[in-house]
């Protein structure tokens, strides 16, 4: 059994996404596609790290979860969508949930 991981993309907040909060020092979010190779297919999850830049120190944060479908097109545009929200690792299962009850 194979496990690897696929960067999919990367965003980071801007000052208009951190307007409303104390924060002042980069944050980074780096989503992964996670592939198992089982003994008959492929099981492929999702993985979001974040990194804060705070003086010279890097903090990370990360959430995976595994197992969300067979299907890698599936994955990649959950993906997408998380991007595009720029969700966090915190936000990942319940949004993840949200998403998997509309399709």
């Amino acid at each position: 059994m194979n496990n690897s991981k696929t960067c999919y993309g990367m965003t980071y907040f801007d000052e208009n996404d951190l307007k409303e909060t104390t924060i002042n020092h980069r944050v980074e979010l780096e989503y992964y596609k996670t592939q198992k190779d089982t003994k008959d297919d492929f099981k492929y999850g999702i993985e979001i790290r974040k990194k804060e830049y705070i003086n010279n120190n890097i903090t990370i944060e990360s959430n995976n979860i595994e197992n969300i479908s067979n299907s890698s097109d599936k994955v990649i545009e959950i993906i997408n969508t998380l991007k595009k929200y720029k969700v966090t690792p915190v936000g990942l299962n319940d949004v993840l949930e949200d998403l998997l009850k509309a399709n």
